[in-house]
């Protein structure tokens, strides 16, 4: 036991001798969630850990895991687990194994590794260790889940600022792609990427009168250039911003002095002042006046968590497709500058709606946990105004255990997401408005809410709402209240409520069978607005339809009207038209969707010149529109879930489903991280799309429900790596069951 110090450690440093035992050894290593914890303070005095079972062959099974924890790292090299060896523990748990050693002390550092035994009792070799440092265990915290920043040594031992439990940011350093010298003798420099970042530059001076010993010049920042100039007038929220810098004769390097960040909104964010600020930035100028000034290197400095840009990929016979993809994997990176899901330059606020949106976005592109749970924790104590962002709360809480299959924290905060239901705005027929005089002071605070009341919103900004005729019972509401309701039932059942899971059951067919009896017209065949209203919009459908609401009998007119609508609303509800379109076997629509052309797109996004996907589809609808923000990310994350096909049948991803949606697409290939490893899948249709094949590649300690798209065929031959397999047929596609770890490749 000793104070904590900062050395290497972390997946990246992993190294495996492929012809010995170290090749099993495990890998991935979690601690509190955290990939790395030597970079953070833990606060939890037990706990949890997790790893990745490193199985060189196929259908591996987990007997048996041992967990060392030590003191010192020459004692855990030694094979002593001082503080805590769990001896071997017959289980096929490789992750969200809670401490059960000696009590963990505040303000310390513990080493730890793990071995595990495959399924004939053979041992692998120990992992590499990892270091995990503690936090004040009794200090009082202004709210529950509340995280600090704090300082800690970093590899040199100087100060560096982190986090209480949730990873930390850090500055990324990134040479130009491009420097270009000007007629009016500015300098030019373009970064390639935007981001959330600081500037260095590095200048030679010669003073045109030796006698001057200093100067100021301009230095232009921005996200969109006019040739080779920053723009300085943008437009929207689109970032241009000029600085004063000091000039010495000579050859110096400079840090940009970036103005501190001031917060306009009551819960922005800000970074502690021993941090340098950042502004988001592709583009920089320099301009010299009249001296004459060289730039002899630049520097952007861009901030954001730890991301391994290895642990996810996606790659398919659609360019546009393509590019989608990743512009929407480089946003989640650069959104996470301040080590939440606070969102925009203009705001730096976490607002529920948004945070889920790159909660599970962030899901799909790296194996990080820690910064999602934070968030989740931070809403429900600093709920923001619109009333369907209140049950997002719900959302972020169950999409935790999903991915992590880790109860702890559904558990602690239990009774803090129930009135996150809005139950308490429910009249007598179970349908809740936000208009009835049911925002009593109770209610508010029950679900932490102290900015007035709360207000509906179906959409933002207002103008994208497809003329929704806001009434004092909708339907957009009332759709997230019946899904909350179905989410507090699977949580309820998680935590073992029985009397909970009967009550959110029963309330959800309740609310349910009143939603299809006041909104649904008989003769259009569509949903209406809300009551008193006959106007039915794009997203009364959606929401109904999204959220499970619509009858089977119902979906072809309410998948009808959705089309014949297309993209009319704005980048925020997008995840879940999307997702409906999936579930609904539109699933070439849907890659339509994705991948269209218009000013209400992905790709539009890219034609205007962002390298990260934009606050609205254009300026155009959404005056004060920013280049930074992650709330219209959602292709990142449907790819994998819905045209790929990877969805967890269990929590923690101990089985999977991988059903492909293909749409059109000729060939595609997906690498999706989860909690006990990466899962690859590919296939390839040929150019007429008349066979299909499909390789999945499940790690160890995980089996998978396989599916095969029938494409109007009959099922044929299955056969799974070469032989005849058994299946069974559901709706329209082919399941083949029980697939254990390794590589496996199935045509019919």
């Amino acid at each position: 036991m000793r104070p904590f110090i900062l050395i290497g450690a972390g997946l990246g440093a992993f190294v495996f001798n492929l012809t010995g035992k170290a090749q099993d050894a495990p890998l991935g290593l979690l601690c509190d969630l955290l990939t790395h914890p030597e970079q953070s303070l833990i606060t939890d005095t037990k706990p949890d850990f997790g790893w990745i079972m490193n199985a060189s062959r196929a259908n591996e099974v987990q007997s048996a895991y041992q967990i060392l924890v030590s003191s010192s790292p020459e004692k855990l090299a030694q094979d002593k687990g001082d503080w805590w060896d769990s001896g071997k523990v017959a289980s096929a748990q490789s992750i969200n194994v809670n401490y059960a050693g000696k009590p963990l002390q505040s303000s310390t550092t513990y080493w730890w590794k793990v071995r595990t035994w495959d399924k004939e009792g053979q041992p692998s070799a120990y992992s590499p260790p990892q270091r995990f440092n503690t936090g004040e265990f009794n200090r009082v915290k202004s709210w529950p889940g509340e995280s600090r920043w704090v300082q800690i040594p970093d590899a040199a031992g100087k100060p560096m600022w982190t986090f209480e439990d949730r990873s930390p940011v850090n500055y990324h350093p990134f040479a130009p792609v491009k420097i270009a010298t000007n007629s009016d003798r500015s300098t030019f420099i373009d970064f390639g990427c935007a981001a959330f970042a600081a500037l260095n530059l590095t200048l030679t001076w010669e003073p045109r009168d030796p006698a001057v010993s200093n100067d100021i010049i301009n230095i232009d920042v921005g996200e969109k250039n006019r040739g080779d100039a920053v723009e300085q007038k943008p437009g929207g929220g689109i970032i241009h911003a000029r600085f004063q810098l000091a000039l010495q004769p000579g050859t110096h390097s400079y840090p940009v002095p970036i103005p501190r960040f001031v917060p306009h909104f009551p819960e922005s964010q800000s970074l502690p002042r021993q941090m340098r600020e950042v502004i988001p930035f592709r583009y920089c100028q320099v301009w010299p006046g009249t001296e004459i000034v060289k730039v002899e290197g630049a520097q952007q400095l861009r901030l954001n968590i730890e991301f391994d840009d290895q642990a996810s990929s996606f790659d398919s016979s659609s360019p546009a497709l393509n590019q989608v993809y990743d512009l929407c994997k480089y946003s989640i990176k650069v959104n996470t500058f301040n080590g939440d899901y606070a969102g925009s330059e203009r705001e730096r606020m976490l607002y529920e709606a948004d945070a889920y949106i790159q909660q599970m976005s962030h899901y799909a592109v790296d194996r990080e946990y820690a910064i999602a749970r934070y968030s989740v924790a931070n809403m429900i104590y600093h709920a923001t105004w619109p009333t369907e962002w209140i049950p997002h709360t719900i959302f972020m809480a169950y999409a935790d255990y999903l991915q992590t299959g880790n109860a702890k924290f559904i558990a602690k905060y239990y009774d803090e997401v129930k009135p996150k239901t809005l139950l308490a705005l429910a009249g007598p027929d179970g349908l809740i408005s936000s208009r009835t005089g049911l925002q009593t002071p109770e209610f508010l605070k029950s679900i932490h809410f102290s900015h007035g009341q709360l207000r509906d919103i179906v959409d933002w900004p207002r103008g994208e709402t497809d003329r929704f005729v806001f009434t004092n019972v909708n339907s957009v509401v009332n759709a997230f209240h019946y899904r909350a309701l179905v989410l507090m039932g699977k949580i309820a059942a998680a935590l073992n409520q029985p009397a909970d899971v009967a009550f959110y059951r029963q309330h959800a067919e309740w609310v349910k069978a009143v939603f299809n009896e006041k909104f649904y017209d008989r003769r259009c065949g569509i949903y209406i607005d809300g009551i008193g209203t006959d106007h039915a919009s794009f997203h009364a459908n959606l929401f109904a339809l999204a959220f499970g609401l619509v009858p089977s009998e119902r979906r072809a007119t309410v998948v009808k009207f959705i089309k014949s609508r297309g993209m009319a609303c704005s980048v925020y509800p997008t995840v879940y038209l999307l997702e409906a379109l999936y579930d609904a076997g539109e699933d070439r629509y849907a890659l339509d969707l994705m991948t269209a052309d218009t000013d209400r797109s992905w790709l539009n996004m890219i034609r205007a010149g962002s390298t990260v996907t934009t606050e609205a589809w254009d300026v155009k609808y959404k005056a004060n529109e920013g280049w930074t923000h992650a709330w219209s990310t959602a292709p990142v994350q449907i790819i994998p879930r819905k045209l790929m096909g990877i969805e967890p049948l269990e929590p923690g991803f101990g089985k999977v489903l991988i059903e492909p949606r293909p749409g059109n697409l000729a060939k595609a290939n997906v690498r999706y991280p989860t909690i006990r490893g990466p899962i690859s899948v590919a296939f390839d249709r040929g150019n007429a799309l008349d066979y299909f094949h499909l390789t999945v590649s499940i790690p160890a300690n995980m089996t998978a429900e396989v599916a095969l798209p029938l494409s109007g065929k009959s099922p044929g031959n299955v056969t799974c790596d070469g032989q005849p397999v058994p299946t069974r047929v559901e709706s329209d596609h082919v399941f083949i069951d029980s697939i254990g770890s390794g590589t496996h490749t199935f045509s019919r």
